[in-house]
């Protein structure tokens, strides 16, 4: 199964293909524009957001709300078609400006921000929305949420998955979440962004899916490769792996009782490039927004002098926004996994190979 997007931040829209989708599988799209409006409204987001209003169409692939299996075309239209600025030549620190202009050759870094901006990651919320419904009738769930902005931090657990009307910034912890929102609501006053950490979530996978055999099948990798795609994300760290990687090897391997159950779940759901069967517990680390409202020391490439950034508009925090899209990119990740090594033209051929997999691989006799 392969996926393709394309489009860029002002121009006509974002594009999105995926080949090899079974048939006989019903989408619900009203979902999808569900998590495009929670990509878009959840706490800490820029003007931007103001000026869209995703909505995704499906263009080919679906004969009534059911898959075909020939490919799919995702599209979503832009709104805001016009660039925020004029051209220019000063590239902004964090950014892909400047690696973007001096390899191919730009004198305008709009020709860069247009497709390296994170709003290219509307379709791949759509994509991986589209993914996750997918999942979800193989009896296989995804969620994320809020654990860091800044300094403030919670240790509280979301168990499923959260909504913005209820926790605007996507944290399970009330106060923890106030405190969050009042230093984003500090950090637009004065003009820097902030960071933070999130935590995506899967139940349900079986054990065994991926591979020990090569470094490109090992699940980790994969899972790593595809959210180190999200603009701003500098960090994936599995399980527990920031405090256990401090303890000794008896401490933190997760000891086996029968039928397979474990005890800890520190390796967080993966295992020698493998799925062991437990919930997959990913965070990944987000850097902050590097487009200040305070300018920045860098220089203009035309004239070769110092000179500072200028501002016009960004996000001030983007971590619960991260949070839905790294929930759409394990989706979009693992449901390819489950093709590659499952396979079948059909939905139904699909799910029952993995439920027959899952069968084989119980440890309950």
């Amino acid at each position: 199964m392969k996926v393709l997007t394309a489009g860029d931040s002002h121009g006509y829209g974002l594009f999105g293909i995926v080949e090899a989708f079974p048939s006989h599988f019903n989408v619900d799209v009203s979902k999808i524009d569900k998590a495009l409006r929670m990509r878009q409204d959840v706490y800490g987001r820029g003007a931007r957001m103001k000026m869209e209003s995703d909505h995704v169409e499906i263009l080919s692939g679906l004969w009534g709300k059911g898959t075909t299996g020939a490919p799919l075309t995702f599209f979503i239209k832009n709104k805001s078609t016009q660039t925020p600025n004029s051209k220019s030549s000063v590239p902004r620190p964090g950014h892909a400006d400047l690696g973007g202009m001096l390899k191919y050759e730009f004198e305008d870094i709009r020709i860069v921000t247009e497709h390296a901006s994170a709003r290219r990651t509307a379709m791949d919320v759509a994509i991986g929305e589209f993914f996750k419904q997918a999942l979800k009738k193989l009896r296989i769930e995804v969620w994320g949420y809020t654990i860091t902005v800044g300094k403030i931090e919670t240790s509280l657990e979301a168990l499923e998955s959260l909504s913005i009307e209820e926790h605007p910034l996507l944290c399970p912890d009330e106060n923890a979440e106030n405190e969050m929102m009042r230093e984003i609501d500090l950090a637009r006053k004065d003009g820097y962004t902030l960071g933070g950490k999130v935590r995506v979530v899967m139940r349900g996978l079986p054990v065994g899916i991926g591979t020990f055999n090569s470094y490109q099948g090992r699940l980790a990798s994969q899972v790593s490769k595809a959210l180190f795609d999200i603009p701003s994300v500098k960090g994936v760290e599995f399980g527990d792996i920031h405090e256990s990687y401090k303890l000794k090897g008896t401490e933190v391997m997760d000891e086996m009782r029968s039928h397979g159950e474990r005890i800890t779940n520190h390796a967080g759901g993966i295992e020698g490039g493998m799925s062991n069967g437990q919930m997959i517990n990913v965070d990944v680390l987000v850097k902050p927004v590097p487009t200040q409202k305070q300018g920045m020391k860098t220089v203009d490439l035309k004239t070769g002098k110092e000179t500072v950034t200028s501002y016009v508009r960004s996000d001030v925090c983007i971590v619960g926004a991260v949070s839905i899209i790294a929930c759409a990119k394990l989706s979009t990740v693992i449901f390819a996994e489950l093709m590659s090594e499952f396979g079948g033209s059909t939905f139904r051929e699909l799910k029952e190979r993995l439920e027959t997999y899952r069968r084989r691989v119980m440890m309950d006799d």
